[in-house]
């Protein structure tokens, strides 16, 4: 289910602009991620990007309850 999620992730990297985000596990269909949001040069907030984020994989890996931040 990993290497689903990262694609997801990849696929959705050039909507976030500047903020980098880092798939960090995949646990009990339970995402766990790393946000770096630069501020204000572009891309959406770390929050933002977590609920685009969240949807987007939920929409496409149906097992995938929900994404954190760490």
């Amino acid at each position: 289910m990993k290497d689903r999620v990262q694609k997801v992730i990849d696929r959705l990297k050039p909507a976030f602009g500047p903020t980098e985000v880092m798939l960090r596990g995949v646990k009990d269909g339970v995402v766990r991620v790393e946000i770096f949001a630069p501020g204000c040069h572009g891309g959406p907030p770390k929050e933002a990007t977590l609920v685009i984020l969240e949807e987007e994989l939920q929409a496409e890996i149906p097992e995938i309850k929900g994404v954190v931040a760490d």
